[in-house]
């Protein structure tokens, strides 16, 4: 299975992927294609599927949502059975690119590339569209992951037609399904964040743990103390921005998990993650000084798979975060999701991260204890972005 720090977007891509197929560019050399029939909807050919599924070991098992026929259904369903967790607030800014076919197809195989999955396992396809096929067959080509399709029922026209172009295999019995499903895999590298472990609870529990904002400087203990009294939860440490060390301390990896887990969007979890760790969006991450941070283990895939997102977009920029002005409520909402607040001046009536419901009303950009932009308190927008004509002051 290739790494993710090696493997790129193919080299026949050209310009932004778009989730396009034919049978007659099939790559060489993919994974075979492999056919589960089982018409009789046995029970037990579904457990099996279930069963396999094993994120760290790189295969995923995916039940698409029953007669969802809309273009980007089956992708919300993946980046689902990838753990990640679709925007319930409903807030346009925060969830747009959920309804867009080709960015969350984008998203979907950003992940896939960054999270090193090679195998996936697709139940219930004799429900799915022929355009879900076809979204499913390009992903293969552009990841060259091994696909197994499983058909509770008679084989769909749309497949049959596909077959006829594609090399592939074909299991009948329980038996042969169980080998399909559960080819032997790779272990996880040593000192890889385990993602798969991530705490996608959803929406967020009533008075669970919370954290302020890492900025350059470390929070005192009356300050932290303050914080957790107005916020009626209890609120944990986080080392300042800047100093987080390679592998991640108790409450740095429950805050990591939620990253993880509560962020659909790479390019959004990505530029939370830098600006927690680094108390900025750019990449790479620096300090004052100009000198390169070293990413920390559990932001290391999210960073790989916003790259992934960019050069899927056709950028060619891959040193920065590709984010646009209507991202940036988003991943506002997004540290609300995580539960990360803003710091308060000492003295400052308080306040949490508020919701904008609109990137075209962000508050404006003022500096923290640091020295570095920040978002005044009450809002989350990353820092080192700018205010938008209507909000300048």
């Amino acid at each position: 299975m290739p790494s993710p720090r090696t493997s790129a977007v193919p080299e026949t891509t050209t310009g932004a992927w778009k989730p396009t197929w034919s049978p007659g560019h099939t790559r060489p050399g993919l994974p075979l294609l492999t056919v589960v029939h089982d018409p009789h909807d046995d029970h037990a050919f579904m457990t099996a599927a279930l069963a396999a599924h094993t994120p760290a070991a790189g295969r995923i098992t995916v039940h698409p949502t029953p007669v969802a026929s809309a273009p980007a259904s089956l992708a919300h369903d993946l980046l689902r059975s990838l753990g990640k967790h679709l925007p319930v607030t409903g807030n346009e800014d925060d969830a747009y690119w959920t309804g867009n076919t080709e960015t969350a197809w984008r998203a979907v195989a950003a992940w896939m590339l960054a999270l090193r999955i090679g195998h996936v396992i697709v139940t219930r396809t004799h429900r799915i569209s022929s355009r879900h096929f076809e979204y499913l067959f390009a992903l293969r080509e552009l990841t060259k992951i091994r696909l197994t399709l499983l058909c509770h029922g008679p084989l769909p026209p749309a497949l049959a037609t596909a077959l006829a172009a594609l090399r592939h295999e074909e299991a009948h019995t329980l038996a042969a399904a169980r080998r399909a499903v559960s080819a032997p895999a790779p272990p996880p590298p040593a000192h890889r964040f385990a993602w798969w472990e991530a705490d996608g609870q959803l929406p967020p529990h009533e008075g669970e743990p919370c954290f302020l904002l890492p900025t350059r400087r470390t929070p005192s203990r009356g300050h932290v103390e303050a914080a957790a009294r107005h916020l009626g939860r209890t609120v944990l440490p986080l080392p300042a921005a800047g100093r987080f060390s390679p592998e991640p301390d108790e409450p740095t990896a429950l805050l990591a998990r939620r990253l993880h887990a509560r962020i659909a969007h790479p390019v959004h979890a990505a530029a939370l993650a830098v600006r927690v760790f680094a108390a900025q969006t750019d990449l790479p991450a620096r300090t004052g000084r100009g000198q390169g941070l070293r990413t920390p283990s559990w932001a290391v895939d999210l960073l790989e798979a916003a790259r992934h997102f960019g050069q899927l977009e056709g950028r060619e920029d891959n040193t920065s975060l590709p984010l646009r002005s209507w991202d940036h409520a988003a991943v506002t909402e997004a540290a609300h999701t995580c539960g990360l607040y803003e710091h308060q001046a000492p003295g400052a009536k308080p306040h949490s991260a508020a919701t904008t419901s609109s990137s075209r009303r962000q508050p404006a950009v003022r500096p923290d204890a640091g020295g570095h932009t920040s978002t005044r308190p009450g809002s989350m927008r990353p820092a080192g972005t700018q205010p938008t004509a209507d909000n300048r002051e």
